[in-house]
């Protein structure tokens, strides 16, 4: 019995895939290397000239990730049989890639906490202005009893 979910590949077929991956890393570092080079004169209002640092940052993931995967298809014999994991597959990067309206909805679901959250705190800060709560804060503490007044060098 198999305790949960394997997928068995061949080496020569995992060995493919890889390689798949790779190029497609291959072709981001172009990407990211071109975008980097452009000049402020050739951005336009659909593609604006990005940062330097940030395709520098994307330029080195990806060629990192084609280094990576490039060791493990160096490392992986054609004639095996390998059974994997869906963390195997999840870091080797061999499962189809996502729909970009999926990914999106997924990236919405996970940040709009913090969104809902920061929408949150304006409101409160709209009802609530600054000098409205320093009042209350300052009723609360005229209110409060003696015995909760802290004493010079007493606690």
């Amino acid at each position: 019995m198999i305790d949960g979910l394997r997928l068995t590949i061949s080496g020569e077929e995992l060995r493919r895939l890889f390689e798949h991956r790779i190029e497609h890393h291959e072709r981001c570092v172009k990407h990211w290397k071109r975008e980097q080079a452009r000049t402020p004169e050739e951005q336009t209002e659909d593609e604006p000239k990005l940062p330097e640092q940030i395709c520098g940052h994307e330029a080195a993931h990806h060629e990192w990730r084609a280094d990576v995967l490039r060791f493990i298809r160096d490392h992986v014999e054609d004639a095996e049989v390998f059974r994997l994991a869906e963390s195997d597959l999840l870091f080797g990067e061999l499962l189809p890639e996502k729909p970009w309206a999926i990914e999106q909805e997924e990236y919405e679901e996970r940040t709009s906490i913090g969104f809902n959250l920061e929408r949150l705190t304006k409101t409160v800060g709209e009802v609530f202005p600054r000098e409205l709560l320093a009042a209350i804060t300052r009723e609360e503490e005229a209110w409060r009893p003696v015995s909760d007044v802290p004493r010079h060098g007493m606690p």
